[in-house]
């Protein structure tokens, strides 16, 4: 079956032909996901994780990690289905617009948190979807004159820009929706040979009243919920697309039941039983992907063989709010990643974000990011002569770590790893973290740096205090130790 990049069809001639690719659909659930068979896929972008140790080696005095899981409501050890080894999944971007500050943040902490897990000795596959197809690519496609293509290749391209100048290269494996049709058919035909589906005129729903767990993530009671698609052909108006019937353009497809395209959600179910099989350890994205997208995703794959749960810790990042409303684009209140990187380096972003705690709203700020950006280069000042290692500094972060990603804490501890001088913890779990703590400093720069150095010693502290105003005149921040 083509993993690679389909053309937009999947091409039946006649009724015979459609006979034999059900089987073939059917056929691909008995498949052993890659990550269970121990291959890695090929065909879409990968990274390698950056500059992360590789896994295999479990460091010595490393506890087992706590994660709060949205579906359990508690903060919970973080037990894998196989040992040492950590599947997640997390919700990748809608390509149809430049991705905002809100993004940024959630795929910074998992990127972390997959850097983290590596650094502890544990083999982690990080999977992440493209939506390349969606009512949102094809109205902007239609607004700009381009094709469906086009506008999703060109703002993948600026995501991937923009991840790039994050220093976020924490996944394994990008999977575009659009090249994996045949694994979505295959969800849907299941689906309705169990009789949890339906099919009308209109295309073919999730019936959610067959699903006893349905809202258990977000604790929603069921008889409050709302829908936000009208379709007066649904049983249910919570009932939820699996393959909408219609000419869509170039992402249109041939099916058993006729022409169209994949609803949202079974995109994602889809491409993560493929690579990750229908039970994993971790799936992430933002609260507001919690209803319904991430329960129609577990009443989907819980569907299909009865598995439970589909995840166990099921990990949600805060908002990240512009005076008090959640940045969105549907609201037109975001600040893009490359307008933001503009103005401030990665490493403020960066450090900015990890100040807080991921589940925690953050609201963004001129003046927030502003104090981030003095907190880092605090680090970098008093961090200028290694001391040698401090076993209580690294143990505070790494306990701040294990502690649900306590990122604030853990920056804390940094703070008091550059005051004692341990450089080389510095540089490591700025790895981690993504950050560079040491300051860069040409030798001209170090030379001026111990020149002030000596003369406050010598306490001629006019002639210092003016060459530290041209340094500070100059764009270089100092910030003096006590004597």
């Amino acid at each position: 079956m083509n993993r690679g990049r389909l053309t937009g069809k999947v091409q039946y001639n006649s009724w015979n032909d459609r006979s034999n690719s059900l089987e073939l659909f059917m056929r691909s659930q008995t498949d052993v996901p890659v990550w269970q068979n121990g291959s890695m896929p090929s065909p879409a972008k990968r990274m390698s994780g950056g500059s992360t140790p590789s896994a295999g080696v479990l460091r010595k005095g490393i506890g087992t990690m706590e994660l709060y899981s949205t579906l359990s409501g508690t903060v919970e050890p973080l037990v894998t289905l196989q040992p040492d080894r950590v599947s997640m999944f997390v919700c990748g971007p809608t390509v149809y617009d430049y991705s905002h500050l809100g993004h940024a943040r959630t795929y910074v902490v998992f990127d972390v948190l997959a850097k983290y897990l590596r650094w502890t000795g544990k083999e982690v596959f990080y999977l992440q979807n493209i939506t390349d197809v969606d009512d949102k690519i094809i109205n902007r496609a239609k607004e700009e004159g381009v094709s469906q293509s086009q506008l999703a290749r060109k703002c993948e391209a600026e995501y991937f820009r923009d991840m790039h100048s994050l220093g976020i290269d924490g996944v394994s494996y990008y999977a575009h929706a659009t090249t994996h049709i045949p694994e979505i058919l295959s969800q849907v035909i299941r689906l309705l040979a169990r009789k949890v589906a339906y099919v009308t005129g209109a295309g073919i729903y999730f019936n959610v009243d067959t699903f006893e767990h349905n809202g258990e993530l977000s604790g929603q009671n069921r008889l409050k919920r709302v829908s936000r698609v009208t379709d007066e052909t649904k049983r249910n108006p919570l009932d939820f697309a699996l393959w909408k019937f219609g000419e869509f353009g170039e992402y249109t497809w041939d099916s058993p039941w006729g022409r169209g395209r994949p609803g949202w959600h079974i995109e994602d179910t889809a491409i993560s039983e493929r690579y990750l099989g229908q039970q994993y350890d971790i799936h992430g994205g933002g609260l507001d992907l919690i209803f319904p997208h991430h329960e129609a995703e577990i009443a989907q794959m819980e569907s299909l063989e009865g598995r439970h749960p589909m995840v166990r810790y099921w990990v949600h990042t805060g908002f990240l709010t512009v005076q008090g409303e959640k940045m969105s684009k549907s609201l037109g209140n975001f600040i893009t990643i490359r307008d933001a990187l503009k103005t401030w380096s990665k490493d403020v972003l960066r450090y900015f974000i990890l100040l807080s705690h991921y589940r925690s709203p953050l609201q963004a700020t001129e003046e927030g990011i502003r104090n981030a950006s003095r907190g880092l280069e605090h680090i970098r000042a008093v961090a200028q002569k290694d001391a040698g290692v401090n076993q209580e500094g690294r143990k505070a972060f790494v306990d701040a770590m294990e502690a649900d990603l306590n990122t604030p804490a853990a920056l804390a501890a940094i703070q008091g790893l550059a005051t004692s001088g341990d450089l080389g913890a510095l540089k490591e779990y700025g790895e981690i973290l993504g950050i560079n703590f040491l300051r860069e400093e040409s030798a001209p720069l170090s030379i001026l740096q111990d020149v002030r150095a000596e003369l406050r010693a010598r306490k001629q502290f006019e002639v210092a205090d003016m060459i530290r105003a041209r340094m500070v005149d100059a764009g270089i921040n100092i910030t003096d130790p006590p004597l």
